[in-house]
């Protein structure tokens, strides 16, 4: 069901900057709004808002109606024959009246700009990501609590690899394994990452036909969703006897990511965090292989504010969940991943959301 308060958060928000029109095109920030996903391919598909009056409908295609329905927001729909410029004008007609300064997403295509023109001339347009990655940044609780079910199944997706794993099976195999136990437990594999021997020295490496072998470091990286929210862990294992050096990178990996953990609280900057991780392997001698951010953060996209990054100076705030993944990466060796999912409540406390840390070694 449509966020009525957050509808109207937007609409505030956009009286602010002195928008006279909101296109908010299929995508996360849509989903964030109206409650559900309508995916309308090449057609145009948009939540229209005019902030004057407050008036907002969805304009979908025809095809698209019974979505509409269900969803229970104001809605005009158009014929494939006649396509959406109608229907555009309608409602900008009717609601908005002169409309000069138009509020658009950075993901609409210019498909959606020369409709636009055509339906009402020249305005000049305003990006409204930035408004729309803050609302999203803070959570509710109802946001939250989807993606502490999204890491409740990723982790039993990884424990069914950790007991599955043997030599011989492929990085596919194992993926399949994860997925299969995800999708039990009643959530979406999204992706499934498993990066074995040299491979897991590549961070976003995807699972390929190479066998596992006995000495193989192996990296999980796993992402699912729960009623659309992200999860997002990564674990890493060896199979038999690890690499001379192993543990040393392991260790400082993990002190990395406690101490990262350890320094996040209300409104210190995602560049506070990811600098306490960067020191610790810094100082530890393998700066040079710290190749990412420390984290990003986790909801309806994978990757979305707030960042944990040298670059991202923003206050993280009460609400927000991100990940925390420091890591190290030996070219043609092996490379050494951890990643948690943290929160900052509503009340302020800090809590990591994931429980599960197997045992490194796997027995051969």
């Amino acid at each position: 069901m449509p966020n009525t308060n957050r509808i109207s958060g937007l609409i505030n928000e956009l009286r602010r900057k002195s928008i006279e029109l909101a296109i908010i095109v299929p995508g996360p920030n849509f989903r964030y709004l109206v409650g559900s996903y309508i995916e309308t391919f090449e057609r145009f598909g948009a939540l229209m808002v005019c902030p004057g009056n407050g008036a907002h409908a969805m304009i979908l295609p025809k095809l698209d109606e019974g979505k509409a329905k269900a969803v229970g927001l104001p809605y005009i729909v158009y014929g494939d024959e006649e396509g959406p410029l109608n229907a555009v004008r309608v409602f900008i007609n009717n609601n908005c009246g002169t409309v000069r300064k138009i509020g658009l997403e950075g993901r609409a295509t210019l498909n959606y700009l020369w409709i636009l023109r055509r339906a009402i001339g020249e305005f000049s347009d305003y990006s409204i990501d930035d408004l729309l990655a803050s609302m999203r940044m803070s959570k509710d609780e109802d946001e939250l609590r989807n993606i502490e079910r999204a890491v409740r199944a990723i982790e039993g997706g990884i424990k069914a690899a950790r007991e599955a794993i043997r030599p011989g099976m492929t990085e596919l195999d194992v993926a399949s394994v994860v997925s299969d136990a995800i999708s039990s437990a009643g959530a979406e594999p999204r992706d499934v990452l498993v990066q074995s021997g040299p491979n897991s020295a590549i961070p976003h490496w995807m699972p390929s036909r190479r066998r596992i072998e006995v000495g193989d470091v192996v990296v999980i990286d796993v992402t699912a969703t729960y009623n659309d929210y992200y999860g997002d862990l990564t674990r890493t294992l060896v199979i038999g006897e690890p690499p001379g050096d192993f543990w040393r990178v392991y260790e400082l990996v993990r002190r990395a990511h406690d101490e990262a953990i350890a320094g996040v609280r209300e409104g210190v900057t995602g560049a506070y965090v990811d600098s306490i991780a960067r020191r610790v392997i810094t100082e530890g001698g393998y700066g040079e292989y710290f190749i990412h951010r420390t984290g990003h953060g986790i909801g309806l996209e994978v990757h979305e504010e707030p960042f944990i990054s040298q670059s991202y100076e923003k206050a993280l705030p009460r609400g927000s969940a991100f990940t925390i993944e420091p890591g190290i990466y030996l070219p043609g060796r092996f490379g050494v991943r951890l990643e948690s999912n943290v929160v900052i409540r509503l009340d302020g406390r800090v809590e990591v959301l994931d429980r599960y840390w197997p045992e490194v070694i796997v027995s051969v």
